[in-house]
Protein backbone atom coordinates (compact mmCIF):
# COMPACT_ATOMS: atom_id res chain seq x y z
CA UNK A 1 0.00 0.00 0.00
CA UNK A 2 1.49 3.55 -1.09
CA UNK A 3 1.79 5.40 1.88
CA UNK A 4 1.50 9.21 2.43
CA UNK A 5 1.79 10.15 5.82
CA UNK A 6 5.52 10.81 7.56
CA UNK A 7 7.24 12.15 4.11
CA UNK A 8 10.26 14.48 4.70
CA UNK A 9 9.19 17.52 3.64
CA UNK A 10 12.70 19.14 3.89
CA UNK A 11 14.16 16.17 1.77
CA UNK A 12 11.14 17.02 -0.87
CA UNK A 13 12.02 20.71 -0.91
CA UNK A 14 15.91 19.99 -1.80
CA UNK A 15 15.08 17.00 -4.41
CA UNK A 16 12.65 19.68 -6.18
CA UNK A 17 15.75 22.22 -6.00
CA UNK A 18 17.73 19.48 -7.53
CA UNK A 19 15.34 17.99 -10.34
CA UNK A 20 14.83 22.12 -11.02
CA UNK A 21 18.50 23.56 -10.50
CA UNK A 22 19.97 20.69 -12.48
CA UNK A 23 17.62 20.96 -15.43
CA UNK A 24 18.20 24.94 -15.03
CA UNK A 25 21.84 24.23 -16.06
CA UNK A 26 21.16 21.30 -18.07
CA UNK A 27 19.52 23.20 -20.62
CA UNK A 28 21.16 26.17 -20.16
CA UNK A 29 24.18 27.21 -22.97
CA UNK A 30 26.29 26.65 -20.36
CA UNK A 31 25.46 23.04 -19.95
CA UNK A 32 23.73 21.66 -22.75
CA UNK A 33 21.28 23.73 -24.18
CA UNK A 34 22.64 24.28 -27.31
CA UNK A 35 23.35 20.82 -27.60
CA UNK A 36 19.80 20.77 -27.27
CA UNK A 37 18.65 23.00 -29.70
CA UNK A 38 20.87 21.37 -32.35
CA UNK A 39 19.52 18.42 -31.82
CA UNK A 40 15.52 19.55 -31.81
CA UNK A 41 15.47 22.25 -34.22
CA UNK A 42 13.97 24.40 -31.65
CA UNK A 43 15.98 27.65 -30.52
CA UNK A 44 14.57 28.28 -27.28
CA UNK A 45 15.87 31.96 -27.45
CA UNK A 46 13.03 32.62 -30.11
CA UNK A 47 10.56 30.97 -28.65
CA UNK A 48 8.02 34.15 -27.20
CA UNK A 49 8.31 35.14 -23.58
CA UNK A 50 4.32 33.99 -22.69
CA UNK A 51 5.04 30.66 -24.02
CA UNK A 52 8.47 30.04 -22.29
CA UNK A 53 7.17 30.96 -19.02
CA UNK A 54 3.98 28.86 -19.73
CA UNK A 55 6.43 25.93 -20.39
CA UNK A 56 8.30 26.44 -17.50
CA UNK A 57 5.32 26.87 -15.01
CA UNK A 58 4.60 23.33 -16.61
CA UNK A 59 7.97 22.14 -15.78
CA UNK A 60 7.85 22.88 -12.12
CA UNK A 61 4.56 21.31 -12.07
CA UNK A 62 6.27 18.29 -13.52
CA UNK A 63 9.15 18.12 -11.54
CA UNK A 64 7.43 18.38 -8.54
CA UNK A 65 4.61 15.45 -9.59
CA UNK A 66 8.27 13.49 -10.23
CA UNK A 67 9.54 14.58 -6.44
CA UNK A 68 6.12 13.65 -4.84
CA UNK A 69 5.70 10.65 -6.64
CA UNK A 70 9.17 8.97 -5.75
CA UNK A 71 8.98 9.95 -2.31
CA UNK A 72 6.10 8.12 -1.66
CA UNK A 73 7.93 4.69 -3.76
CA UNK A 74 10.52 5.11 -1.32
CA UNK A 75 8.80 5.81 1.58
CA UNK A 76 6.17 3.28 0.94
CA UNK A 77 8.88 0.68 0.60
CA UNK A 78 10.94 1.96 4.07
CA UNK A 79 13.71 2.37 1.73
CA UNK A 80 16.22 3.77 4.55
CA UNK A 81 20.13 3.10 2.42
CA UNK A 82 22.10 4.44 -0.21
CA UNK A 83 21.67 1.48 -1.97
CA UNK A 84 18.46 1.11 -1.73
CA UNK A 85 17.82 4.76 -3.29
CA UNK A 86 20.63 3.88 -6.15
CA UNK A 87 18.18 0.85 -7.11
CA UNK A 88 14.96 2.52 -7.03
CA UNK A 89 16.02 5.25 -9.06
CA UNK A 90 17.68 3.36 -12.04
CA UNK A 91 14.41 0.60 -11.51
CA UNK A 92 12.35 3.77 -12.04
CA UNK A 93 14.48 5.66 -14.51
CA UNK A 94 14.82 2.42 -16.52
CA UNK A 95 11.25 1.16 -16.74
CA UNK A 96 9.58 4.51 -16.34
CA UNK A 97 11.75 7.19 -18.51
CA UNK A 98 13.72 5.81 -20.31
CA UNK A 99 11.79 2.94 -22.01
CA UNK A 100 8.49 5.05 -22.47
CA UNK A 101 10.63 7.82 -24.18
CA UNK A 102 12.36 5.83 -26.81
CA UNK A 103 9.16 5.43 -28.90
CA UNK A 104 8.06 8.95 -28.71
CA UNK A 105 11.54 10.49 -29.61
CA UNK A 106 12.82 8.10 -32.58
CA UNK A 107 8.55 8.43 -34.00
CA UNK A 108 9.71 12.04 -33.62
CA UNK A 109 12.66 11.63 -35.75
CA UNK A 110 14.89 13.16 -33.30
CA UNK A 111 17.58 10.14 -33.07
CA UNK A 112 19.25 8.47 -30.31
CA UNK A 113 21.73 11.53 -29.29
CA UNK A 114 18.83 13.41 -28.32
CA UNK A 115 16.92 10.59 -26.17
CA UNK A 116 20.14 9.92 -24.68
CA UNK A 117 20.52 13.78 -23.79
CA UNK A 118 17.01 14.20 -21.97
CA UNK A 119 17.25 10.92 -20.71
CA UNK A 120 20.17 10.84 -18.80
CA UNK A 121 19.28 14.33 -17.57
CA UNK A 122 16.32 12.43 -15.94
CA UNK A 123 18.61 9.31 -14.49
CA UNK A 124 20.55 11.97 -12.52
CA UNK A 125 17.82 13.34 -11.03
CA UNK A 126 15.89 10.35 -10.28
CA UNK A 127 19.31 8.19 -9.01
CA UNK A 128 20.47 11.51 -7.05
CA UNK A 129 17.17 12.41 -6.11
CA UNK A 130 15.87 8.33 -4.82
CA UNK A 131 19.15 8.29 -2.84
CA UNK A 132 18.43 11.16 -0.74
CA UNK A 133 15.05 10.71 -0.42
CA UNK A 134 16.08 7.34 0.39
CA UNK A 135 18.47 7.98 2.79
CA UNK A 136 17.29 11.59 4.42
CA UNK A 137 14.59 10.14 6.59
Amino acid sequence: MLEFGGLNYWALLVALGVNMGLGAFWYSPAGFGKLWSKLSGVDMMKIPKKESNTAIGFVGLGALAQTVALAVVIHSLHATTLRNGLAIGLVLWFGFTAATTIGNTLYARLGWKFWWLNSSFFLIVMVVNAVMLSTWQ
